[in-house]
């Protein structure tokens, strides 16, 4: 299942998120982005508070991430995480759109996307103009039944 749902976070969460990262001295350089590993309790509750998973509180990484100009993720399927969510911070940026299972998601402000990020090959398409700044969670689910309400509908992760 690919769930999208915009309005997770406002503007101005999401400006202070993409403020953290820049001022941060931790931030590392991996492949063509910029990391900076973040946990964060308030967003983990919201997401929480949104969806009704409780296994959603504890991911196994939590990211902030920029995409500058040029940058992109090759098609791939992960090894190791069963789950992930994607946070758009910004829109103000052409390309860079989320592609899993050959679905197109276009960036917008405060969109979370979720999905079973082992089963469903997935890409970001190159960041066109811009900078794009996103929050990534990845989760180990394996050995986890997960039942997931959503728009009153039942579905096992």
């Amino acid at each position: 299942m690919i769930i999208r749902e915009d309005g997770i976070l406002d503007s101005s969460m999401c400006k202070k998120l993409i403020d953290i990262h820049n001022n941060s001295n931790e931030v590392k350089k991996f492949r063509d982005t910029f990391i900076l590993t973040f946990f964060n309790k308030e967003i983990l509750n919201i997401i929480h508070k949104k969806f009704k998973i409780k296994k959603l509180l504890n991911p196994d990484n939590m990211e902030i991430v920029k995409w500058p100009m040029g940058s992109f993720m090759k098609k791939h399927r992960d090894t190791g995480d069963d789950i992930s969510f994607i946070l758009y911070l910004n829109d103000n940026y052409e390309g860079g759109e989320t592609i899993v299972d050959k679905l197109k998601i276009k960036p917008k402000q405060g969109r979370i996307v979720i999905f079973s990020n082992d089963k469903y090959i997935h890409e970001v398409k190159k960041v066109n103009w811009g900078v794009r700044y996103t929050l990534a969670g990845w989760y180990k689910w394996k050995n986890y039944i997960i039942y997931l309400v959503y728009q009153d509908q039942v579905t096992r992760f």
